[in-house]
């Protein structure tokens, strides 16, 4: 057991195990401190030189480093900087300087190259139990801190996950969307990826919430949600943008070939009366669906200009009787094609 100066006493060290490292050229003194922190119950390795003590720290990081200052080669101001620059944020190394005696008004030196402590040779064996302990105090405390971070940045990426997914549907929420358009507009500008925007709105869904309470309209939007997701391809995005709409975002699709699979959509939606996973829909449901195709190559669009071109689409196929697919034909690139075709036919 250990005593400190006040009288309390001190288990002797457990975990964690407090690792130094002995540092110093000349071999009986660093022969003499390495019996003594081993004496007072502390793992302990030696170094002829800074060099080697660095080797021996980034094999295995120590909680303390006991070095003397002057060395041939890397001595202990380089090492100390050395540490100090490759230290992890999960474990603090404790730098003491040992140095002679005529040496201490060169500890300032010392502390601006990042040491902590300094011991005056000979070393005096109730300061150096000091500064051990202290330093296992130290070392516990900050590894525990570093368990409290870990379990924090843990809890937070859970929570960040739950946000990046609708608890209702399992469909990716609007946190993912901005995440994903991003990476969108970066594969397009620079490899003329194509994508097709696709949203999708259940007809006449407020009606259904009125008519049969909301608990079956969060069946209904449970059910039309696996059911478009089962008419996507793996690499599709698709997303609960709001409410009763969704968006499907369309990789390496035309207008043409995104209209045909959403048309697929609409009508496995407009089927599920009949197989609505043990008549969980308490009627007919149907989609309306505006479809847009992403054009940046034009210089003119943009990710929102794309979405709302979308939404414009959307809101014709309701225009024009629901439960249909409806196609943006105002892109920027497309507008010009149509104006180039009409400039040639004669007149």
């Amino acid at each position: 057991m250990l005593r400190a100066d006040s009288g309390e006493t001190i288990p002797p060290p457990t975990t964690p195990a407090l690792k130094v490292i002995v540092v110093d050229d000349d071999a009986a003194s660093r022969a003499a401190l390495a019996m003594a922190v081993r004496a007072l119950g502390y793992e302990c390795r030696c170094a002829a030189d800074g060099l080697e003590a660095w080797q021996l720290h980034v094999a295995d990081p120590a909680h303390v480093i006991l070095s003397d200052r002057t060395m041939p080669g890397m001595d202990g101001l380089e090492l100390c900087k050395r540490v100090r620059d490759g230290s992890s944020p999960e474990q603090y190394t404790q730098f003491i300087l040992v140095t002679a005696q005529g040496e201490k008004e060169r500890f300032l030196e010392g502390m601006n190259a990042g040491a902590d402590e300094y011991l005056s040779k000979p070393v005096d064996l109730d300061e150096l139990e000091a500064r051990l302990r202290a330093a296992f105090r130290a070392a516990h405390a900050h590894e525990m801190l570093a368990a409290e971070n870990r379990a924090i940045h843990k809890e937070s990426e859970r929570c960040l996950e739950m946000a990046r997914t609708d608890p209702l549907t399992q469909a990716a929420t609007r946190l993912q969307l901005q995440s994903d358009l991003e990476a969108i507009v970066a594969r397009a500008a620079r490899y003329g990826h194509r994508y097709c925007a696709a949203f999708c709105d259940i007809d006449w869904f407020k009606s259904y919430n009125d008519l049969y309470g909301h608990l079956s309209g969060d069946d209904a939007i449970r059910i039309v949600s696996r059911t478009i997701q089962g008419q996507l391809r793996k690499g599709d995005g698709f997303y609960r943008y709001g409410g009763e709409e969704f968006l499907v975002l369309l990789p390496e699709q035309n207008l043409q070939d995104a209209a045909e699979c959403m048309e697929r959509v609409r009508r496995a939606v407009a089927s599920l009366p009949d197989a609505a996973c043990g008549g969980a829909l308490r009627r007919a449901i149907t989609l309306s669906v505006g479809v847009a195709e992403l054009t940046l190559n034009s210089h003119d669009d943009t990710i929102a200009s794309w979405l709302q071109r979308a939404d414009d689409a959307l809101y014709q196929a309701k225009a024009r009787g629901r439960n249909r697919v409806e196609i943006d034909w105002n892109a920027p690139e497309l507008v010009r094609i149509r104006e180039l075709v009409a400039a040639a036919r004669p007149a």
